[in-house]
């Protein structure tokens, strides 16, 4: 029997679905489309960078939008995707103004990187999308994490327990840094809106635990 897992961004969807839909998450997880995790890939490397750049620089960004726009692709998937991506780059500028990295240094993540959270014996996949540290110290504040799902868009209370989920995660692994809640951030492209975590977490916390214990039942009586 293999060993319950979910991304972030679908526990977060999972904690404020339906049953039924609480249901296909836990199955998609369990058989997952290989083409999802190639989707938005360079929507995803175009708004970390921008980010990174100071997010002055906004035409920059337009461009390379238009570029994928206008360039030929192999498959009608690859072309369906790299014009998903510029429209995603496009809207997160409606975005960019409501989030802060005065004083803070961005480090991309290596998409290949593994970032697993084990809660109530399931593995969460974490992988934020960048890490933001103080320039002067060093020290990790806050991190970013990328949603593109337009079927699946996360509301402010699913996106809360996203970024909450976050900076717990971060200050698991990072004893010696302070984790600025308000640097820890759930983008969710396609509502345009920036989510930071909680201060207080326990209760979300509970949520989060209760749900993924859940899910590792149903995972069990779905393999059994």
């Amino acid at each position: 029997m293999s060993k319950p897992k979910i991304s972030l961004n679908k526990l977060g969807e999972y904690l404020d679905a339906t049953p039924s839909r609480r249901r296909r998450i836990i199955q998609d997880q369990q058989n997952p489309e290989p083409f999802i995790t190639t989707r938005y890939q360079d929507a995803r490397e175009g708004i970390i960078n921008f980010i990174a750049g100071g997010m002055v620089d906004d035409a920059k960004l337009l461009e390379s939008a238009q570029e994928l726009r206008e360039n030929h692709y192999s498959t009608p998937f690859v072309q369906q995707d790299k014009r998903a991506s510029a429209e995603a780059m496009e809207q997160f500028l409606d975005i960019a103004d409501n989030i802060d990295i005065d004083g803070l240094r961005v480090e991309r993540i290596d998409k290949t990187q593994s970032s697993i959270m084990e809660v109530a014996g399931v593995d969460v996949s974490i992988r934020p999308d960048a890490i933001l540290k103080d320039e002067e110290t060093g020290q990790i504040k806050g991190a970013i994490k990328l949603h593109f799902s337009k079927t699946h868009p996360l509301n402010e209370k699913s996106a809360g327990y996203v970024a909450t989920m976050l900076k717990v995660y971060l200050e698991n692994g990072n004893k010696e840094s302070t984790i600025d809640p308000k640097k820890c951030y759930l983008i969710d492209i396609p509502t345009a809106k920036a989510t930071t975590a909680s201060k207080a977490h326990k209760k979300k916390m509970n949520d989060v635990e209760a749900a993924c214990e859940e899910i590792d039942a149903r995972w069990k009586k779905e393999e059994a």
